[in-house]
């Protein structure tokens, strides 16, 4: 029978598997220790090797921190707890436990009645039937990996080479060092950069020369415009004196036409008389009624 704690945790992982993820605590700093006398020892920092399977503790984003705050960063960076996870996988633990344990006990029982009945064979005086003996052990454990970090070279006890840092000879092989990213290729920046500046010259050019070219047109036009401005006024100014001149002339030939109407209705005569006045003569031309 279940109890009732292991049903109720059955049933809160099985209620929250669509819920958020478990909060991850965040570590809890701890002021740096006060400073001591004497020479500052340099840090002892473990460099990954190439090739590690897991994701090194961001310890080093802490610079200064105290060796009992290692515990809390690495609480804080653990992957969350898949409880329900966990819970699979005691059940699927303790059901191939019972599967093992029946299949030993079914062995068992077949070897007793196998040997019973080979006994009774034997005291019948009857060869009993040779069946081959599989063996039925366990499967022994595969022998533990070398470790991924390379052999540790041992170096020695603590002495004056190694006073500064006492666990180098605790320290794996240093790290190949990685290669060099790939720099960046300024020939190829450079021709680009040429060629962008080239066609932005051209482009500059071009345009320069269009808009001289449409300056000068349009100074021309302008030109032309104040010509043709400057012809139509003096032929108007002509215009206007020939008219002048034809209208004055017009009216002189009305106002002598006029007088000689006058002069042959009016059957007047024209004498001329000689009058003096003053000291010298002159010629008046005087109309008498």
């Amino acid at each position: 029978m279940t109890s009732p704690t292991r049903r109720n945790r059955r049933r809160a992982a099985h209620d929250n598997q669509d819920g958020p993820p478990p909060p991850v605590p965040q570590p809890a700093f701890v002021p740096p220790n006060q400073a001591q006398a004497g020479p500052v020892p340099r840090p002892f920092a473990w460099q990954p090797p190439p090739h590690f399977p897991h994701e090194p503790l961001p310890v080093g984003q802490y610079p200064g921190l105290p060796r009992n705050a290692i515990a809390q960063v690495q609480r804080a960076h653990r992957p969350p707890v898949d409880f329900n996870q966990r819970l699979n996988d005691q059940m699927n633990a303790a059901h191939n436990n019972r599967r093992r344990q029946r299949n030993v006990r079914q062995q068992r029982d077949r070897d007793e009645i196998r040997q019973q009945a080979q006994a009774e064979l034997m005291a019948a005086g009857m060869q009993p039937l040779q069946v081959p003996q599989i063996p039925d052990e366990p499967i022994q454990p595969a022998p533990p990996a070398p470790p991924i970090y390379g052999p540790i070279h041992y170096e020695g006890a603590v002495g004056p080479h190694n006073f500064e840092n006492p666990l180098h000879y605790f320290a794996p092989n240093p790290a190949p060092p990685l290669p060099a990213p790939p720099g960046p290729d300024y020939h190829q920046f450079n021709m680009q950069f040429q060629h962008h500046l080239q066609e932005e010259q051209m482009h500059i050019g071009n345009d320069f020369l269009q808009r001289q070219a449409q300056e000068a047109l349009r100074q021309q036009q302008i030109q032309e415009e104040q010509m043709r401005i400057r012809n139509d006024l003096l032929e108007r100014q002509a215009q206007e004196a020939l008219r002048r001149q034809q209208i004055q002339l017009h009216l002189q030939q009305q106002e002598a036409e006029r007088i000689n109407r006058e002069a042959q209705h009016n059957g007047c005569g024209l004498v001329y008389k000689e009058r003096e006045d003053g000291g010298g003569g002159s010629l008046a031309r005087v109309a008498f009624a």
